[in-house]
């Protein structure tokens, strides 16, 4: 009988698929930081807003509940605004601590209020100077004969004005195979590329694949790729020249995204001047018939 085994860890590797795992927790707090940073500016800064608020309801409890803690505080609502003027070190006079247990509260607000200031300062300065790369992956991957041999091309594009050093290329193929005790496992094929390597991507780049006797993907059509579940995993890695620091992109391809016998149109133009040359995007993800 065949069994199929599991597979752990395959969201970081193919983005199609949703995994769920088992006896691992989804979060720690030693991945706090670590999730901040993978978060988009949108949800970063609703997160800080609602720990902002959050935070300030604490402590004008904590005022409230006390016995007249605080000078000219009639109401929750006041409460609320002394401690948004405490957390923030403002101070407009027009109330303070009235009592013993109000000075209590206010002091632990205050060094709360300088500790989450620093923290926050920190968090943004490390999600703006963190490199990213800007790489403009096409839509489908084209297979298409090239020197008489069929060879799978993939376009890839730096959106950036700024040169990428030492750019390098990985592509990977995913597919099920069959062991000879009956057992179903994915299996990770690195395909050898035409050009892997690039001293400096600075426009466009044609990763290029040849699918000779040798290549994991001989023989292959799109019906048996369709079947056994096969995908494409491409990565590109250097160094960005602006923060002269390492950045990385990847993209992942499935069978609905092969296009046999087509080719990536031209996507540059000459200018006027002999040496200005125009690379228009508006054509970047568009193919004809090969």
């Amino acid at each position: 009988m065949k069994q199929r085994s599991r597979r752990s860890g395959l969201t970081n590797t193919v983005g199609y698929t949703e995994v769920t795992r088992i006896g691992v927790p989804r979060f720690t707090v030693q991945d706090t930081y670590h999730l901040i940073l993978r978060l988009s500016w949108l949800h970063f800064f609703a997160a800080a807003v609602a720990v902002y608020l959050l935070a300030n309801m604490a402590f004008a409890c904590a005022y409230y509940v006390g016995d007249h803690a605080i000078n000219n505080a009639a109401s929750f609502v006041d409460c609320f605004f002394f401690s948004v003027e405490t957390l923030a070190t403002v101070g407009y006079g027009n109330m303070s601590p009235a009592t013993f247990y109000g000075h209590c509260v206010a002091t632990v607000e205050i060094i709360t209020g300088m500790l989450s200031m620093a923290v926050i300062t920190s968090l943004v300065f490390a999600r703006f100077s963190k490199p990213t790369a800007r790489i403009l992956f096409s839509n489908v991957v084209v297979v298409t004969p090239f020197e008489g041999v069929p060879t799978l091309m993939v376009r890839v594009a730096n959106q950036r004005r700024s040169y990428i050093l030492e750019a390098t290329a990985s592509l990977v193929l995913l597919r099920d195979e069959e062991t000879s005790e009956g057992h179903s496992l994915r299996r990770f094929h690195d395909l050898k590329l035409e050009r892997a390597r690039s001293p400096m991507f600075a426009l466009s780049w044609l990763i290029m694949h040849r699918i000779d006797a040798s290549s994991p993907l001989h023989g292959v059509t799109a019906d048996a790729f369709a079947a056994g579940d096969m995908r494409l995993a491409l990565t590109i890695s250097g160094v960005d020249e602006t923060f002269a620091a390492g950045i990385t992109a990847r993209h992942d391809y499935m069978h609905e995204h092969l296009r046999f016998n087509e080719r990536f149109v031209d996507i540059f133009d000459e200018g006027e001047h002999p040496r200005h040359i125009y690379l228009d995007f508006g054509r970047f993800h568009q193919t004809e018939a090969g």
